[in-house]
């Protein structure tokens, strides 16, 4: 049975058109992920059927009664209510539910003979009512949600506007995840969660007993998960009833297919269009002529397939420095107490360092106190005078009414439009891509656009805060080759697995 159902959906941006005609469904109890890669419009598309955007044209059509909830990968959260108020705000009407029994049960002694059966009947009503929805496992459910995500490490009273971007995400993923709803939606669950919580969410959601549709570019998270498998292709969806491993097999063969098809229909274009001009003219051939310019405009064009495109990044550097890049004395970090021990360290000149460690332990916390962010609670980081420093934060506060050629001209005024846009074009931000408000981008894309500003500076130190955060595979592999091709020294901070592996010198883990 379809609980969602969308026909002929249209949707694009000026000179882009994502989809052509697209439809889909979405099956009771399926277990779904959406792949393509950025800026194909598969966030896009989260956002229509989730009702965050409005399609040029098309119908979206929810099952009625279902409820679903959405994980948008660009989330905000900042609310000044702690994370136990909040996970706990799904069961409010519960805790109502039970305060209203107690009530009863408080005043029992109140009642008149004629009311007291009427509302020891109410109080047992209500009590059946809370144990068929497992109100007395609550705390035995939230448990398991917080340690599966790794959140039991953060105090419970903490409010939400305090938490680091990847904390937030983790709660509000686990507040997703306690409502149960008939179906979730969620575009790039894992981007701030170690491997082991990971992990656990990958056997969460293999046996979730209800819907789910997922963005991810975790391809081992994927194959854990995947039952039915969507590809955005050419504007269109191809659906692949089968594993994530399935579909690597079926998509390149496909693909074969498919390009053999558009350039067999386009060579048949082309010779009946030279027959057409040949023959229009002439009083024998011309109803002939005639008969195939009607065919043609009444064919059914096929869009080429898609390949990769191929982005290209370099960091550019600037001089070299003296034998000690960063040194650090008895540095003690934090907010208003320590998150670490203090940190004695001397990192050498071209020296390539990963900081590893759970969510939550203080290393973005380490990087924007060495990058001047924040200020230590005691103790000494001192730079060679040399140094010269090109920063990617995990989370930047970008105005995201201005457009990536406004975004560029922000730190860089006087650059040229022909300047922005050769800057922007080898990470694929092309046409009016480079045009668009930054809300109508993906986190890939969004992504891209902040790794090439740091294109246009010369440094001799690079710091990276969870750079591949939203970045496909094949941008992911440019920045790993941009890195390695970079001469001078490196901090990265990453959770993902195996990226950073043979780049390094040293890895620090917290």
């Amino acid at each position: 049975m379809a609980i969602l159902e969308v026909r002929d959906l249209k949707f694009g941006y000026t000179d882009v058109e994502l989809y052509n005609s697209i439809s889909f469904d979405l099956n009771l109890g399926e277990h779904v992920v959406l792949v393509g890669p950025n800026g194909s419009g598969k966030s896009t598309f989260m956002k229509i059927i989730a009702s965050k955007l409005t399609p040029d044209s098309g119908e979206v059509k929810w099952l009625t009664g279902i409820k679903y909830a959405y994980l948008d990968q660009q989330l905000t959260i900042s609310k000044d209510i702690s994370i136990a108020e909040y996970l706990h705000g799904v069961y409010e009407d519960l805790f109502k539910r039970e305060a209203q029994m107690n009530e009863i049960y408080n005043n029992v002694m109140n009642y008149s003979p004629d009311e007291m059966d009427t509302m020891l009947n109410r109080a047992e009503s209500i009590r059946e009512y809370l144990e068929v929805n497992d109100f007395y496992n609550i705390e035995t459910e939230i448990n398991n949600v917080v340690v599966g995500l790794g959140l039991s490490t953060i105090d419970m009273n903490r409010t939400l506007s305090t938490l680091s971007g990847g904390e937030k995400g983790k709660v509000y993923l686990a507040k997703l995840l306690l409502e149960k709803p008939d179906c979730i939606l969620m575009d790039e669950p894992t981007n701030f969660l170690d491997k082991s919580h990971v992990n656990w969410l990958g056997e969460y959601l293999s046996n979730y007993k209800g819907t789910f549709l997922v963005i991810s570019h975790d391809q081992e998270f994927l194959k854990a998960i995947a039952k039915i498998v969507y590809a955005l292709e050419a504007k269109s969806f191809v659906r692949y009833k089968g594993t994530y491993d399935y579909y690597l097999k079926e998509k390149d063969l496909r693909h074969e297919q498919q390009l053999n098809a558009f350039y067999r229909q386009q060579e048949f274009i082309k010779k009946t269009q030279i027959f057409i001009q040949k023959n229009i003219t002439r009083a024998t051939t011309t109803k002939r002529a005639q008969s195939r310019r009607k065919m043609l405009e009444k064919l059914d064009v096929l869009e080429k397939p898609t390949t990769e495109y191929h982005p290209h990044i370099h960091f550019p550097y600037s001089k070299d420095m003296g034998q000690e890049a960063l040194k650090m004395v008895d540095l003690l970090i934090g907010y208003d107490y320590p998150l670490l021990p203090e940190l004695n360290y001397l990192m050498k000149k071209n020296e390539r360092m990963e900081i590893i460690g759970k969510n939550g332990i203080g290393k973005s916390t380490l990087i924007k106190t060495i990058v001047g962010e924040r200020e230590p609670i005691s103790g000494t980081y001192t730079f060679n005078p040399s140094v010269t420093i090109n920063y990617f934060s995990q989370e930047e506060d970008i105005d995201l009414t201005k457009t990536p050629i406004e975004y560029l001209r922000m730190t860089y005024p006087m650059m040229l439009l022909e300047e922005c846009l050769k800057t922007l074009a080898p990470l694929g931000i092309k046409g009016d891509l480079a045009r668009k408000p930054m809300s109508e981008l993906s986190g890939g894309e969004l992504g891209r656009v902040r790794l090439s500003l740091m294109t246009l500076k010369k440094s001799n130190f690079l710091i990276l805060d969870e750079p591949t955060n939203h970045l496909d595979k094949i941008t992911k592999d440019a920045l790993h080759d941009a890195i390695e091709d970079f001469p001078g020294a490196v901090i990265i901070v990453s959770h993902e697995k195996g990226f950073a592996d043979d780049l390094i010198d040293t890895i620090i883990k917290f």
